[in-house]
């Protein structure tokens, strides 16, 4: 593709998945919403341009931030099939050929929980998902995330249960991307030490 179709398509499937999700996806996913999703997309263009993608890499996995929780506007537990189909669907629409869908597919599926990339493209866009372990804003995000489990799934935790989680989480997880690993994991180690000193209250 030149680099005018690259930009018509991300713009496509831009407008696509923000009014997609503005109209499918309910109101109870707090921390699963387009605000995570343009989160996710912008954290992809900062961990790809660092980890030197190729353009056709860096367009697969954008698209693959762009489409990774639309199957969020279905089901909870295993959403990520869900947004392969939406995101095939909706490409192969397009006219997009198959060995580059099965690209967008893989890294969208890479992102499930434990991640287990077995590429670069698959590995930005499972590190650009969790690129919110190293924000300034972490507690927020912690605290969207609890709401969205106790009012979509039910699960409910007191503020000192919730904590130990999230530190489980924070320590057992590790970044894949050397950029990642050099920059964000420091990030992510002073959001462990806070989580540390609650748990210690």
């Amino acid at each position: 593709m030149t680099n005018m179709d690259f930009n018509d398509l991300v713009e496509k499937v831009s407008q696509y998945v923000t009014q997609f999700l503005k109209e499918k996806l309910s109101p109870k996913l707090y921390f699963h919403n387009i605000l995570h999703t343009n989160y996710v997309v912008n954290a992809v263009k900062e961990i790809g341009f660092q980890s030197g993608l190729t353009p056709q890499e860096m367009e697969n996995v954008i698209l693959a931030a762009w489409f990774h929780d639309t199957g969020y506007t279905e089901v909870y537990k295993d959403h990520e099939l869900v947004s392969i189909e939406i995101a095939t669907q909706f490409l192969a629409g397009l006219g997009i050929v198959n060995e580059k869908i099965a690209d967008i597919r893989s890294c969208i599926l890479a992102t499930r929980y434990p991640q287990k990339p077995e590429n670069l493209m698959e590995m930005v866009v499972c590190d650009a998902d969790f690129y919110h372990f190293s924000s300034d804003r972490y507690p927020d995000f912690a605290d969207a995330l609890k709401r969205e489990w106790e009012e979509t799934i039910g699960l409910t935790y007191t503020q000192k249960q919730w904590d130990n989680i999230n530190w489980e989480m924070l320590s057992f997880h590790h970044y894949f991307t050397p950029y990642a690993q050099a920059t964000l994991q420091l990030k992510k180690e002073e959001n462990i030490k806070k989580l540390v000193q609650n748990l210690q209250l």
